[in-house]
């Protein structure tokens, strides 16, 4: 009996000191804890405190802000040319500027010459080189408005009929061209580029 009773208080001192020891040990896991929170909570206020000052020096160095009147600049707002190009009631060769363009002759013809001077340099060089899908494009680029301004040309001359003619004559040089490149024949492809510039210098001196 004596032995079994020593036994249950050596087992309820166990468990005490067990009790106790969880207990401590909590106690130390919270005091462990407490300088970490304690520098996360240090380190949250420095950044704070960080921006702003930064907050504060930016609004020291703020510019103000210049406010602008048009009106007083006296724009024509009944014809200004951003209006033009949105107001949907114009028709669209005045709102991208064709009509305003083909108006001045001198200006369509300087278009026409700068074509062929690029047929004749740019084009060839890339014929001479073989370059083909180059070649191609760039005669693209150079024919894109090249009708339109020629036909403008041909209604300010007095012989139509004429300006007319030459025009076709260019177009079938340029036809045969393009072929002999699609093809890749340079021969070919140098002879139609040679009369093609040729014919276009032919009609330029007929619109001028």
């Amino acid at each position: 009996m004596q032995s079994m009773m020593l036994t249950r208080k050596s087992g309820a001192a166990l468990v005490g000191s067990g009790r106790g020891a969880s207990a401590r040990s909590v106690v130390v896991r919270a005091q462990a804890q407490e300088p970490t929170s304690s520098r996360r909570q240090m380190l949250g206020f420095a950044g704070l405190a960080a921006g702003l000052l930064v907050g504060a020096n930016q609004s020291a160095h703020a510019i103000g802000i210049e406010l602008i009147d048009d009106k007083s600049k006296k724009l024509d707002y009944n014809n200004n040319i951003a209006d033009q190009a949105r107001d949907v009631d114009i028709d669209n060769n005045i709102r991208t500027g064709r009509t305003q363009a083909r108006a001045d002759k001198q200006f369509v013809v300087s278009r026409v010459a700068e074509n062929k001077k690029r047929i004749e340099n740019d084009v060839k060089g890339y014929i001479d080189s073989k370059a083909w899908y180059f070649a191609t494009q760039e005669l693209r680029r150079q024919l894109g408005n090249m009708s339109l301004d020629m036909n403008t040309l041909v209604a300010a001359s007095s012989d139509k009929k004429q300006g007319a003619a030459l025009k076709k004559d260019f177009f079938t040089a340029v036809d045969n061209m393009d072929f002999a490149i699609k093809k890749k024949d340079q021969a070919k492809a140098l002879k139609y580029q040679e009369e093609s510039v040729a014919k276009l210098g032919e009609f330029i001196a007929f619109a001028t």
